[in-house]
């Protein structure tokens, strides 16, 4: 699979280490950076051409920085055909923080970073070439995949959510949470579910 990854300069730290884990789970990864032109509009500045017909997949890094920079354009009018480019390249967007998505790209499936961008799972970049093609297999996901759900939520070492296992709320009510069992003197990362209290640990 070939996969073009459009993000902000910003972003630019994720944005290679996600690039590295596709390579890693065999896509081919290619870096297609943006940053903010004069105008306060998004101008194009990768390797990549923008217009590239030859894509599987174009995944979009959404967080802070890109909402700031794309401003409204997203939710007028959609995305740019240079940043999705065309012919039959699947959009997969990732969130690398908890900022939304914009409302034109709020149904399609996409990939949340709940544990933040220090480090890209192989499991992850497995999930995001999955939702990316038909042809790849999906990784192992805990909780029910939905329509009406489509956020995927990377717990790192604790796996893919897509939803609580227990009451079935979206996996965007997951977060995760850091502890001490004092009686075993272990540190724990947890996830633990917003809405009903379940929760599940691992060492750190």
């Amino acid at each position: 699979m070939r996969a073009r990854l459009s993000y902000q300069q910003q972003d630019e730290r994720p944005a290679f280490s996600l690039a590295a884990a596709l390579w890693r789970v065999g896509a081919e990864a290619v870096l297609d950076a943006w940053t903010t032109g004069p105008d306060g509009s998004p101008v194009f500045r990768g390797a990549a051409s923008p217009s590239a017909d030859t894509d599987d997949a174009v995944i979009l890094l959404w967080s802070a920085v890109a909402a700031t920079s794309w401003g409204d354009i997203p939710a007028d009018s959609g995305l740019p055909s240079g940043l999705t480019g065309t012919g039959g390249a699947r959009l997969v967007p990732v969130r690398l923080d908890d900022t939304p998505l914009p409302p034109s790209l709020g149904s399609l499936r996409h990939l949340r970073l709940a544990e933040g961008t220090d480090r890209m799972t192989d499991v992850a970049a497995a999930m995001i070439m999955n939702i990316g093609s038909t042809t790849v297999s999906a990784p192992a996901v805990r909780g029910d995949i939905r329509e009406d759900s489509p956020a995927i939520a990377d717990f790192g070492r604790l796996g893919l959510f897509a939803a609580c296992p227990r009451c079935g709320v979206s996996s965007d009510r997951l977060r995760p949470y850091i502890t001490v069992d004092h009686f075993s003197d272990r540190a724990l990362r947890l996830v633990i579910c917003g809405a009903c209290g379940w929760q599940d640990a691992c060492d750190l």
